[in-house]
């Protein structure tokens, strides 16, 4: 068996959960034991009673224990084994830098614009990689490498789900440190493509991402495609939760209205290779604005072209999906044994009837 992994091992923890109804299940039985030898005597009780033991009691606690174990194996997500398949290589290595600030939840784009953006790069983005490696940094005041290159895009899709304006520990929107974050990402021995998508709305802080820009095209050769959200006009207000429902982001008494900066954004994407996008007539800067976006298209026509590369076929080795539903089944299984097992046994006993005679009774 290939090395054993796990999509939810920190809810292995409801095992604990599973020792509680055990002890809870065996408490019950004693009471229950209990409780009939108190309400007649011995000799009494096994004639208004059938005769209950020990025994099948245990048995049936002991099945539904036996049902609740694998439901946990099932809700962890155990992965072993792997399957080969043959992908194309264009040995092109992409970094995704996305903006995780405040600011990304304005609405001019529905939902806002950092779940639009999250959409656009998993169902479409991804689809049009073709076995390219991915990763993704996030950044609001502090860069975060939340997943490394990679071509394992179900793990990517994975950490992308769990992205939101948590995902950076500190306020703000510092687009020149993400930038530099991004060129340090890269694996300089591996002899890639290298190319970084910039998602924002543009708001920058004084991180000089224009000077990073154009650190990042001198020393490493990386160009840089920005993408550009929200409406550049008018901007949009940014919700905040509040214990009465949303309301909107204040500053000095006033409503914060967030506006995407396209110039500085058009002046980064033309310093990280600029000029080599031009001469394939191509921009490198795409102002999205509120209207939708296809990221996919955008990789075929504008990104993949500028790279002289040739498809390779070769053979990956690939985990299979999570085995959760063996457990499933023999959880079920077990439920279906425990179903047919009575307390008693299935056969007469005699009851005691008002005149003293006896009667027999199922």
């Amino acid at each position: 068996m290939n090395e054993l992994t796990f999509d939810n091992l920190q809810l292995l923890h409801l095992l604990w959960a599973v020792l509680a109804v055990a002890a809870l299940g065996v408490y019950g039985v004693w009471q229950r034991h209990r409780a009939l030898r108190l309400f007649a005597a011995a000799g009494l009780l096994a004639r208004l009673a059938p005769p209950i033991g020990w025994t099948r009691a245990l048995t049936r606690l002991g099945l539904v224990l036996a049902v609740l174990v694998p439901l946990v194996g099932a809700i962890i997500g155990p992965r072993w084994g792997e399957r080969e398949q043959r992908v194309m290589r264009r040995n092109v290595d992409v970094m995704v830098l996305l903006d995780v600030s405040r600011s990304m939840l304005a609405r001019d784009i529905a939902p806002n614009r950092l779940e639009r953006a999250k959409v656009s790069i998993k169902d479409d983005l991804l689809p049009a990689l073709g076995g390219d490696r991915i990763g993704l940094i996030t950044f609001a005041g502090l860069p975060t490498l939340k997943c490394p290159l990679t071509n394992d895009y179900g793990y990517f899709r994975l950490v992308l789900d769990d992205v939101s304006t948590k995902s950076s520990p500190r306020g703000g929107t510092l687009i020149g440190d993400a930038i530099r974050r991004a060129g340090e990402a890269f694996d300089d021995e591996r002899n890639t493509h290298k190319m970084i998508i910039l998602i924002t709305d543009g708001e920058d802080h004084e991180s000089r991402p224009v000077e990073a820009a154009r650190w990042l095209w001198k020393d490493h050769q990386i160009p840089i495609v920005a993408i550009a959200l929200g409406d550049e006009r008018d901007g949009a207000r940014i919700p905040v939760r509040t214990g009465t429902g949303d309301a909107y982001l204040e500053h000095e008494g006033s409503v914060v209205w967030s506006k995407a900066d396209f110039d500085g954004l058009r002046r980064v994407a033309r310093e990280a290779g600029g000029s080599m996008f031009e001469r394939l007539g191509r921009n490198n800067f795409v102002a999205v604005g509120t209207r939708d976006f296809p990221l996919g298209r955008i990789y075929r026509e504008v990104v993949l072209p500028v790279f002289e590369y040739s498809e390779v076929s070769e053979a990956e080795r690939i985990p299979l999906p999570s085995r959760y539903h063996v457990f499933a089944v023999v959880a079920l299984v077990l439920l279906l044994i425990e179903s047919f097992i009575r307390d008693a046994p299935r056969k007469s006993f005699a009851v005691a009837t008002p005149a003293g005679q006896e009667e027999k009774a199922a």
